[in-house]
């Protein structure tokens, strides 16, 4: 009977090391996700960036990386994928929920010129400021 006790608690105990040490391997580190993410848009493959941006967000919503991995979804959706709501929608959410981050002003321009091919000119610019 002690036999077959103290072989379940091995059991037991084993199956718990091995369930702790094959979750720690499994989550990735914030740096780790940002990494891939870059490396992954830098290859073309824009949807696994954006996943990748994504599991940041999930995983480390607080952390310093959150607002910028929000930031690349939208401007993955924009500028690679030419999926305008999509971006539009990533950026609403980068202004609602990091309102005092310093990307607020680059969301808010992106959404105001993702569609046009090009940037306003100067002399767009300069005829608007002399009203």
């Amino acid at each position: 009977m002690k036999n077959i006790a103290g072989m379940m608690v091995v059991l037991i105990i084993g199956g718990l090391i091995l369930s702790c040490s094959s979750n720690s391997k499994s989550k990735k580190t914030e740096q780790e996700l940002y990494t891939e993410a870059q490396n992954l848009s830098e290859k073309g493959e824009y949807i696994s960036a954006i996943n990748a941006y994504a599991e940041i967000l999930k995983l480390y919503p607080d952390s310093p990386r959150a607002y910028k991995a929000q930031f690349l979804i939208a401007f993955v959706y924009s500028e690679n994928l030419k999926a305008y709501e999509k971006a539009k929608e990533n950026y609403k959410i980068l202004i609602e929920k990091y309102p005092n981050c310093d990307l607020v002003d680059d969301a808010k321009y992106m959404m105001k010129t993702m569609e046009s091919d090009s940037l306003p000119s100067v002399s767009d610019t300069s005829a608007s400021s002399s009203d």
